[in-house]
C-alpha cells in the first residue's frame, strides 16, 4: 500500500527572501543599522591579563589550552616584514630560554603569515599590542586596557 504526503505550498510575498529586514522597525525607534551588525561572539582583552602571565613560563597543556584560546585566530600586521599574520589554532610553541642564544623563556604563537608561511612569535606585550591594532574577524570584538589619566 502506498501513501501520498501532501503538503500545502506556502507562498511568502511578504518575505521574498527575507534580505529586507527591518521591517520599519524603525518607525517604534529602533536602531536598524545596529541590529544588523553581526553579534560579538568573542572578546580580545589586548593586554597581557593576570592570569596569562601566570601562565607564560608553565609548560604544561592546560597552559597551553587556555592561552591558545586567547590568541587562535587573530590577525596582526608586523610592520618590520610589511606581513600580515595569523595565529595558528593548532598550538603554541614552548621555549626553554637560553642566554646564549638571547631566546626569551615562555609561549609562542605559530603564525601563519600572508605567503603561507609559518612563522613563531614570543608571547610579550609587543605582539599583543599588534594584535589589539589590527582589525579583527566579525564576532570579535577588541577592547583595550584603561590606564589612569586615560586609555593605553
Amino acid at each position: 500500500m502506498f501513501f501520498a504526503i501532501l503538503t500545502p505550498s506556502y507562498s511568502n510575498s511578504y518575505c521574498n527572501g527575507c534580505i529586507s529586514f527591518d521591517l520599519q522597525l524603525s518607525n517604534f525607534g529602533l536602531d536598524v543599522d545596529e541590529l544588523k551588525k553581526p553579534s560579538t561572539s568573542r572578546i580580545y582583552r589586548a593586554w597581557l591579563e593576570d592570569w596569562e602571565i601566570e601562565l607564560l613560563q608553565v609548560n604544561d597543556c592546560v597552559a597551553e589550552a587556555r592561552i591558545l584560546e586567547k590568541y587562535k585566530d587573530l590577525v596582526f600586521y608586523d610592520p618590520d616584514t610589511k606581513k600580515t599574520f595569523k595565529v595558528w589554532g593548532g598550538n603554541l610553541e614552548f621555549h626553554r630560554g637560553s642566554r646564549r642564544t638571547a631566546t626569551t623563556k615562555g609561549w609562542g604563537l605559530v603564525c601563519i603569515n600572508e605567503d603561507g608561511e609559518e612563522e613563531g612569535w614570543i608571547l610579550n606585550e609587543e605582539v599583543v599590542q599588534l594584535i589589539g591594532s589590527h582589525a579583527q574577524a566579525d564576532g570579535i570584538e577588541v577592547i583595550h586596557q584603561e590606564v589612569e589619566g586615560g586609555e593605553e
